[in-house]
């Protein structure tokens, strides 16, 4: 009987043991088959959507940035829209009411035009706003296009002084003596005309004996980068040009100082609806070396549509996978969105690597950033913008762009292409206008590039071309960090979910949690628990019916038969004459 107990007792647990892999197999097919059907892009963004929606119901109140946020992904949303026009202040176009500021002002301009409302208002409210940037040194060019000897003239308020400039193209003064308002730049080189600061709203009338061209440098301080205006102007001998200093900015808090985020949102916004901006160009880019905790180069490349401003945000993606910024006001995820805000449209490799990595991680509900309202608004609008639902405040709405014969176009690259912009159709992407011109990008090869796999990265400058971006120098391997985390069974992510537990272990990337599931206090997952009660029933179960179920393996081996048993009658003793002969007698 102990024999057949112990048999029974290696069974069940071999069957225990059986179940519970069994268990962890399957669970680990569900989670596989989770996370791929999250990554085949569709059905992850049909929830991300979802998510945002059901977040915005479930919540009691929207703060102001969550509401303006949603908007901009799901277009008119009551709840949302209610909450922005709580907050406008009462007789001016301007947010938040009390304390109406650049920054939220200018996004809530974005979300109006998102849902095709007017927002004429808060374009005059803004730029009411902006001040004079004097940051700035500025500097007056004067080239003769021949590259020999002339003299030229320059006037301002009445008054004329005259220039010679040579033939190794420095400049000095001819007799008369210098001008109040213009010195020639000795530290420089002699190549310009500094324009002192009490001088920055004056016109300056040049005019040469030759032909000449004239702009306007500038830099942040006595030593920072020198920029080039965007305009030139040009003039036969003996014409004139006017030359003019025009920089601007966006002030914080009603203070009056120039503030840099401000002013990146700002100008962003009114460059959206169509307005002018060129003014404003000059202080973001020569400061947006002492502010890269903003991000500079995502909005600039929008702005300007210049190569060195993509080239810096392909640079600075982490791990081919996102953006965190150092010193940002954000997180991750907010970085992350405004990178790829910056490349919408571009088919960069770094796009696709972010949308990648976040569907990687997106969560079971769909959202990002544990449920973040701001986060998921703000990444499914600048990852993956869909068709807004429009509204009925004010606004003419608009159509798409390509079912109307449009192409969707950078704005600066439509413009340089001599195209229209058709402000009545709508695309998609952000930093995309409807263009009445296909503007074709050369390819990485027509611009003498090479093309990084996804392991790699770019050593050096980077530009966009019609494959996406495109190497000048050469790439490398990116050095991968030993991941312990997933190696043991973990999952790096921003923060651990409601039901799991960061365990410590190292991640790949800098600063992620490594979660797994949360055990009880004493150590021990909920799971182990139910098989360790399952296998002591069990057990229990076998040794109190253990004659019944050793009978039945018997049964099942058979060793026990049953038959009928015929009962005879009981032996008597032998009958006379029937007994054995005695050994040793003759019968």
């Amino acid at each position: 009987m102990r024999k057949g107990v112990m048999l029974l007792l290696v069974l069940v647990f071999m069957s225990v043991m059986i179940v519970m892999s069994s268990i962890g197999v399957l669970a680990e097919n569900h989670t596989d088959s989770g996370e791929e059907e999250r990554n085949t892009g569709l059905e992850g963004l049909d929830k991300g959507y979802a998510c945002l929606r059901g977040e915005i119901d479930e919540k009691s109140s929207l703060s102001l940035d969550e509401a303006i946020f949603s908007v901009l992904a799901l277009g008119s949303n009551s709840k949302a829209v209610d909450k922005i026009e709580d907050e406008k202040e009462s007789n001016r176009d301007c947010w938040p009411k009390g304390n109406c500021n650049i920054g939220e002002t200018a996004r809530v301009l974005l979300a109006y035009d998102r849902m095709g409302r007017s927002t004429r208002g808060i374009e005059e409210w803004l730029s009411s706003q902006n001040g004079t940037a004097t940051d700035l040194t500025w500097f007056l060019e004067i080239d003769i296009q021949s590259h020999e000897a002339s003299e030229c003239r320059v006037k301002h308020d009445g008054t004329e002084k005259s220039v010679t400039i040579k033939d190794d193209l420095t400049l000095q003064w001819k007799s008369g003596g210098a001008s109040s308002c213009l010195s020639i730049d000795s530290q420089g080189g002699s190549y310009w005309l500094s324009i002192k600061e009490n001088c920055l709203d004056k016109e300056f009338e040049i005019s040469c004996e030759d032909d000449f061209i004239t702009t306007l440098l500038y830099r942040k301080g006595l030593t920072g980068t020198l920029f080039v205006s965007s305009e030139t102007h040009s003039s036969a001998g003996l014409g004139s040009t006017e030359e003019k200093v025009s920089s601007q900015c966006f002030g914080a808090g009603g203070t009056g100082s120039c503030d840099y985020e401000s002013t990146l949102w700002g100008v962003l916004a009114l460059h959206e609806v169509g307005e002018n901006v060129e003014a404003f160009l000059p202080y973001l880019l020569a400061l947006s070396g002492n502010n890269g905790e903003h991000f500079p180069s995502a909005f600039l490349y929008i702005l300007t549509n210049s190569q060195d401003q993509f080239a810096e945000i392909v640079q600075k993606q982490k791990q081919n996978k996102y953006w965190e910024i150092a010193g940002s006001s954000g997180n991750r995820f907010y970085d992350t969105s405004i990178g790829m805000l910056g490349l919408g449209g571009t088919g960069a490799a770094e796009l696709e690597n972010a949308k990648s990595y976040l569907l990687s991680i997106q969560q079971d509900t769909g959202c990002w950033d544990n449920d973040n309202v701001k986060s998921t608004g703000f990444l499914l609008y600048s990852g993956w913008p869909r068709a807004a639902a429009s509204d009925s405040g004010g606004g003419t709405g608009s159509g798409l762009c390509e079912p109307a014969n449009g192409f969707c176009e950078a704005r600066m690259a439509c413009l340089e292409s001599q195209g229209l912009v058709q402000n009545e159709f709508e695309c998609l992407d952000f930093a995309e206008v409807c263009c009445s011109v296909d503007v074709r990008e050369q390819s990485c090869l027509e611009k003498s590039g090479i093309l990084c796999s996804s392991s790699q990265r770019c050593e050096g400058s980077s530009v966009s071309s019609l494959e996406g971006t495109c190497c000048l120098t050469a790439c490398i391997n990116i050095q991968v960090t030993e991941n312990i985390c997933e190696q043991n069974g973990g999952s790096c992510k921003t923060s651990c979910f409601s039901d799991e537990e960061d365990t410590g272990e190292s991640c790949s990337i800098s600063g992620d949690r490594c979660c797994v599931e949360k055990t009880d206090p004493k150590g021990i997952s909920i799971w182990v628990w139910i098989i360790l009660i399952i296998l002591i029933v069990l057990v229990a179960l076998s040794i109190w019916k253990r004659n019944k179920i050793k009978l039945w393996m018997h049964k099942r081996r058979g060793d026990v038969k049953s038959s009928p048993v015929t009962r005879g009658h009981p032996r008597g003793p032998p009958r006379p004459g029937m007994g054995r002969p005695m050994r040793g007698f003759a019968p």
